[in-house]
């Protein structure tokens, strides 16, 4: 839910000759610099008795949010732009940014501790706030936002504030409200200004699906008048500043006419949607249809947000400024909204890990070329997403007919991207070209990092990790990186000449749709080999967690009692349909039978012993030998993969609905006395309990990685916080309770965690520093 807000703008890449939108001092030097007036974030530049620049530029980190320094930063720097517009000493004024982004938005860290009772402190934020908008609206002079990165949240609200937004063309350079993702919707102007740009229906969609856009959509939409070029050509050109200069130039002693967004007459349905009850109806219909659908009604922030976009499309600018201040107030103080902001957190917190790793972050060696052995479904997928992020790729089979697939699969990827306007055929062409194969090892010898996709066969990799130092490929140097899902790392260390260049890469499928990497250490492991696996998994844009090496890692173990659970309740008699149902109403992105599918019955007979033999314990036995998930796999039900499980497949491996006739095929049928109510509580307190005995084993650092993990592994519900965040809100007391009583009905499966028993006890949370509003089932759908 949360990839992307902030760290897109940190992650931005440039070209070797690309001005990173640096000083705007630089740029304008001594000769059109009349006078500059440094604020302490934001500094404001006379240049040339024309043009006044408001460059902002946060002295705290990477990235300018609108912080209280910020804030008190633009009263002055505004005082003096009010000067130099009275006394005729600037005739238009551009607010633009000397960092890489533009602003990306509210300082979450004041926002987020706020809990009940500190209202007054949030309506301060707030009048500040509306102050500089309105400040910045009033200016009698054009005001253009020059929108030089990524422009998010309030950062794009204090751009639909200026008269004019011009953008660069930079691949970077996006803007959104991405506020919904975070429980919240956006408090200055955004759900009542945007739609006046890009009409009701293209606001609503922006608004509820927090999505950002790219600059040429943004000027289609009717965001932005122009898309200048960003990015330098040669040292110093400063491309888009002096753009900006020139398109400001144009408006020099003009009427002020601020920009009104998509022509109405180019769009006559515009008119029937924006200015009419029957397109709002439309509008509140088709948004609320796939709202339900999607979110179950569990995300208030996105039906929060529809309420004020359509409040405002039928009132006045200033009751719906008041409208969306009350409604924003009202989600800052939900604990949905303190659930998806404390994801952000831990989001943030795993891209900062190297002082935990031990090696500093401008001591890892680059690498521009990595090698995949293994042209499978997941060795082409992870040469893909490496090519996606412009990384040379080596892939590596025993017979170049499976070489050929794999590179063919790549090939495919790009192309479907580029029909449909991802990227350019040029772009989808140059990825491509990235990704080279062949059945030999010299190709490797070129690549820093070699990432194993094979069959999961320990001897298979055993083998292949000694031919590799047989032939000189692994020397100690390069690192072999296994993306086992359950295989000991420990166990492949043994029989290496250097095993501390042995790790564990766990992707997780489907690969480009998956954002979690499971970095997995052994014992032997080295820091440098955590360092640079870590610097790779943040290159590829994806969510790295470090786990220790054990049966089933962190996600999979915490899996394997869920889809042993489901074989279990299917044992009871459970309607497998009805107990998805309850489980995805609960929050999941599907129950443990359609898990089941997705795995595969095979995968998860094998993986079932795998960690039953490893923990030496029954709880995660899918189902006794003759159970119903042997049977069915006896009886060539796979799942997904052959199109043959608890749920209908189309060719193309699209679910169609519930196989109803596969319980009857094995003499099951449900019982209609089977306890549903209990359904929750036994899959997800193990869970709960799988994650506590994890942690006590000290396999992960603590609830953070679990949540985290399970959240970017699984999908578990963000609306509640993570695994341990739901724990925190049932209580570890009740926790207890409640799986006691499991015990008594249903066997040992259900004893409670040490951990759980000790917090229990002393009263105690996952995460006592939180600010804590304790999370309430909703029934049904929130009214709009």
């Amino acid at each position: 839910m949360l990839r992307g807000v902030v760290q897109a703008a940190r992650r931005r890449q440039f070209s070797s000759t690309a001005m990173k939108f640096g000083k705007v001092q630089d740029f304008l030097g001594k000769a059109k610099l009349t006078k500059e007036f440094n604020c302490g974030e934001i500094t404001v530049i006379n240049d040339s008795n024309i043009f006044t620049w408001i460059v902002m530029d946060s002295q705290k980190g990477s990235a300018n949010s609108l912080s209280n320094d910020y804030i008190e930063s633009c009263k002055k720097a505004m005082s003096h732009v009010d000067s130099l517009v009275n006394g005729n000493q600037s005739k238009i004024v551009i607010l633009t940014s000397n960092k890489d982004s533009f602003c990306v938005g509210a300082d979450l860290p004041t926002v987020y501790p706020m809990v009940k009772g500190d209202e007054a402190k949030l309506d301060a934020i707030l009048d500040d706030g509306a102050a500089l908008v309105d400040h910045i609206k009033g200016l009698k002079v054009p005001v253009i936002a020059a929108i030089n990165g990524m422009a998010l949240g309030g950062g794009l609200e204090l751009a639909l504030a200026c008269h004019h937004r011009v953008i660069s063309d930079s691949e970077s350079c996006k803007v959104g409200l991405p506020e919904t993702l975070l429980g919240v919707i956006p408090g200055m102007g955004g759900t009542v200004r945007l739609q006046k740009l890009v009409g009701l229906q293209t606001a609503t969609q922006m608004i509820l699906q927090g999505s950002q856009i790219k600059p040429s959509k943004a000027k289609k939409a009717g965001l932005c008048e122009a898309v200048i070029p960003g990015v330098d050509r040669f040292p110093s050109e400063n491309r888009f500043l002096n753009g900006v200069r020139s398109y400001a130039g144009k408006m020099v002693d003009r009427p002020l006419k601020p920009h009104k967004g998509r022509p109405v007459k180019a769009w006559p349905m515009d008119k029937i949607v924006n200015n009419t009850f029957v397109g709002h109806r439309l509008v509140k219909q088709m948004s609320l249809k796939t709202l339900n659908k999607m979110t179950k009604g569990k995300y208030l922030g996105q039906y929060r947000a529809l309420q004020s976009v359509l409040y405002a499309a039928k009132n006045t600018e200033k009751k719906a400024l008041k409208r969306e201040r009350e409604i924003f107030t009202e989600c800052v103080f939900t604990p949905e909204a303190k659930n998806q902001m404390s994801i952000y957190f831990l989001d943030d917190a795993s891209k900062k890990l190297y002082n935990t790793i031990g090696v500093k972050k401008q001591d890892i060696p680059d690498f521009d070329k990595v090698g995949v052995i293994g042209a499978g479904v997941m060795g082409s997928g992870i040469a893909h997403w490496f090519a996606a992020k412009k990384l040379g790729v080596y892939l590596r089979d025993i017979k170049d007919e499976f070489v050929q697939k794999g590179l063919e699969f790549v090939k495919g990827e790009f192309a479907t991207q580029a029909k449909r306007k991802k990227m350019t055929k040029e772009v989808a062409a140059q990825r491509t070209a990235l990704v080279t194969g062949g059945t030999g090892a010299e190709g490797l010898k070129e690549c820093s990092i070699i990432v194993e996709a094979a069959v999961e066969v320990m001897d298979l990799k055993k083998k292949m990790i000694k031919d590799l130092e047989d032939q000189g490929i692994l020397d100690g140097k390069r690192i072999f990186a296994t993306n086992t899902s359950s295989l000991s790392i420990n166990e492949m260390q043994a029989e290496s000449k250097y095993p501390e260049a042995i790790v564990g890469m766990h992707f997780f499928n489907p690969v480009a749709k998956m954002p979690l990497v499971e970095i997995i250490t052994g014992d032997k492991t080295s820091k440098e080999t955590v360092a640079m696996i870590y610097k790779l998994t943040l290159k590829l844009g994806k969510k790295p967690i470090i786990v220790k090496d054990g049966p089933g890692f962190l996600v999979n173990r915490v899996l394997g009692v869920y889809m042993a659970e489901a074989g279990r309740m299917l044992k009871d008699n459970a309607d497998p349909k009805k107990v998805d149902k309850i489980i995805v109403d609960f929050g999941m992105p599907m129950g443990p039978f359609r898990l089941l599918d997705e795995v595969g019955f095979d995968v998860a007979s094998h993986v079932g012993p795998i960690l039953e033999n490893g923990l030496k314990s029954k709880r995660f036995a899918v189902d006794e030998e003759g159970g119903a998930v042997a049977k069915l796999e006896k009886n060539g039900y796979l799942g997904k993969k052959n199109k043959k499980g608890f749920y209908k497949y189309d060719a193309k491996g699209k679910e169609t609905g519930f196989n109803d006739g596969i319980i009857a095929s094995i003499g099951f049928s449900p019982d209609p006395s089977f306890s549903y109510d209990e359904v929750v509580d036994r899959c997800v307190l193990l869970m709960v309990n799988e994650a506590c005995l994890i942690m006590e084993e000290g396999l992960v650092d603590g609830p953070s990685t679990v949540d985290l993990g399970m959240i970017f592994g699984t999908g578990f519900a963000p609306f509640r916080g993570g695994l341990c965040s739901y724990a925190d809100h049932e209580g570890a007391a009740s926790i207890v309770e409640r799986m006691n009583k499991l015990k008594a009905k249903y066997g040992d499966a259900f004893e409670p965690s040490a951990t759980l028993k000790k917090m229990a006890a002393d009263g105690s949370k996952f995460f006592p520093e939180r600010p804590f509003i304790k999370y309430e089932e909703r029934i049904g759908f929130p009214a709009i």
